[in-house]
């Protein structure tokens, strides 16, 4: 499904051409749907409670609050969940088509959810219910041929919207349309959207939206759609003339300073940005819904302390948007405040339903607590933003390094086992995880984890030393020679490049220096003694404070120089 983040497209609704299926005025409905193009979106619910209200057996007030409901959510897809928006518009459409059977809007309307919830095979049910309403030899109802054209644009539009990539009904519906009215330019408004978006086409979008245009040059849509198609292309150049040319179309027309706002914001012009962005709240009448566009824009610009100052503003007028709370606390982390991000958060959280949580919420109250050393309870916290995105496996890393700082090994291993069951995972992985066996004397693992590493990576020259250390853990002296082998190895590969890894090869002769001292105490072996005392020189030469060498030299050339006792 496309997001806000990829694009911001205004699937626009006809404005020209508002016949109804049933006997609205055409001006009330005309101002509801204006609201909900100006994402306007408290004044288009008030618009459609009152037309809903007033002629509660109308069909097509109800598809257009279904649709307003559908925008709502496609206009900012991190605020308003796709469950309680499915559900709000279906609630609508049910409604529309129980009080006028007749009405196909309502039943596309229905389908559109189903696309939405990926359901095919009910929303082409729906969509052939809807088809069996209009005039056909089967069916002799009188319907003018512009309403016929509505509602085939309306079956394009939803697959469009949902991201259901069906060309062929797509395009099929829209010749349906151009057969019963050629001169509806939203036809060529939805089929752009077709072109660009479900077969990455520019041409054949630029050539739709142009048609759409020249049918109707007062629209401020098509001149838009036209912006953002450069936009897309990187064009940035053509696309500022174009959202320029829609306010010179329509001054009133606030998404086009949204968008607007967006461009500069991306060209780094962030004075303009903030210029149109206000332009926008003063047209959108200052509604809730543009004003966190205006927050999620400054956060994009990384004006944090204005992100806070605005959210903070809105905060002491109304304490019911939760949105609010978590721009505070993501802002206030940003700006070095984890104490007032914790309290924001803590606010978020409480107030918030389960399903407007979401994992990022998470990652910055865990943040947070990590810059306050709150670690432990910070690594409970990237657990839950993994468990709530488990495509995003750094947060694993995070947890694990978090529970590693509060000394929660067992914890830390069980973040870096599931991060290693994803197989996403990176050398410094099995590292954190050695190193937390480590910590917990399970040597056998930590070897484990080691070994794993030298045999993906010869030359991580750490796993090497940490092995040969955890294998003389298990082995405290140096009978049974275990950790021998691990720390003949490292000599063997640091070799060439000696003065670098000077400490690593001086902590390995340190422990054959040892080692071969322990065989000779055992077995009174002089070639141990000599081999003990080679090694002690050569943990000298790299260390000459080595105290351990020094002693161990110093007893074995004592006992090798005294004169063997003479029997009695």
């Amino acid at each position: 499904m496309r997001t806000k983040t990829k694009r911001t497209t205004f699937f626009v609704a006809i404005i020209a051409s508002l016949a109804s299926f049933g006997s609205l005025s055409a001006q009330t409905l005309q101002d509801a749907i204006l609201y909900t193009q100006s994402e306007q979106f408290e004044n288009a619910n008030k618009a459609f409670q009152s037309l809903t209200t007033q002629q509660p057996q109308n069909g097509t007030n109800y598809f257009y609050y279904g649709d307003y409901c559908i925008r709502q959510y496609m206009a900012d897809t991190l605020a308003t969940s796709l469950k309680n928006a499915a559900s709000s518009a279906s609630k609508q459409f049910e409604k529309g088509q129980s009080v006028e059977p007749s009405n196909p809007l309502n039943l596309i309307g229905l389908a559109e959810v189903a696309l939405f919830q990926k359901d095919i095979t009910k929303a082409q049910s729906l969509f052939a219910q809807a088809q069996e309403l209009l005039p056909s030899k089967k069916n002799k109802v009188k319907m003018p041929k512009e309403q016929q054209a509505t509602a085939y644009i309306k079956i394009a539009d939803a697959y469009v919207k949902s991201n259901t990539n069906d060309t062929i009904a797509i395009f099929a519906a829209l010749r349906q349309a151009e057969k019963l009215n050629s001169k509806d330019f939203e036809i060529y408004l939805v089929q752009g959207d077709a072109y660009i978006y479900m077969l990455n086409d520019g041409s054949g979008a630029i050539n739709s939206y142009n048609i759409a245009y020249k049918l109707n040059p007062k629209s401020a849509a098509a001149q838009l759609k036209i912006g953002q198609l450069w936009k897309r292309a990187k064009n940035y150049d053509s696309a500022l003339a174009a959202y320029k040319q829609v306010v010179q179309i329509d001054a009133t027309y606030a998404p086009a300073y949204k968008e607007l706002g967006f461009l500069y914001a991306r060209l780094g012009n962030t004075t303009e940005a903030k210029n149109n962005f206000k332009q926008f709240l003063d047209l959108s009448s200052g509604n809730t819904d543009a004003q966190m566009q205006y927050i999620n824009t400054l956060f994009q610009l990384q004006d944090y302390n204005e992100v806070a100052n605005q959210a903070q503003s809105l905060l002491n007028n109304n304490q019911t948007n939760v949105d609010l709370y978590r721009a505070l606390g993501y802002a206030d982390f940003e700006i070095g405040k984890p104490d007032g991000a914790i309290t924001a958060l803590d606010s978020f959280f409480k107030k918030a339903p389960a399903d407007k949580v979401r994992a990022m919420d998470y990652n910055y109250y865990a943040r947070s607590l990590s810059s306050l050393k709150k670690d432990s309870i910070a690594g409970d916290y990237y657990m839950k933003a993994y468990a709530a995105d488990t495509a995003h496996y750094d947060y694993l890393n995070q947890a694990a390094v978090c529970y590693n700082n509060a000394g929660s090994y067992t914890k830390a291993i069980n973040a870096f086992q599931q991060k290693i069951k994803t197989g996403y995972y990176k050398l410094s992985d099995l590292y954190y995880l050695g190193s937390a066996y480590q910590n917990l004397k399970q040597y056998d693992n930590a070897v484990a984890q080691y070994s794993a590493i030298i045999e993906k990576s010869p030359d991580y020259i750490q796993a090497y030393l940490l092995k040969a250390r955890c294998l003389s853990k298990e082995d405290p002296d140096s009978k049974s020679g275990i950790a021998l082998p691990a720390y003949q190895a490292l000599l063997d590969k640091t070799e060439t490049n000696a003065a670098k890894y000077a400490g690593e090869r001086g902590e390995a002769y340190s422990y054959l220096n040892f080692y071969y001292f322990m065989q000779y105490m055992a077995n009174k072996s002089k070639e141990d003694a000599h081999k003990a005392i080679d090694y002690g020189k050569k943990a000298l030469e790299i260390n000459p404070n080595n105290q351990n060498a020094k002693v161990i030299n110093e007893n074995l050339e004592k006992n090798l120089n005294r004169p063997a006792a003479q029997p009695k």
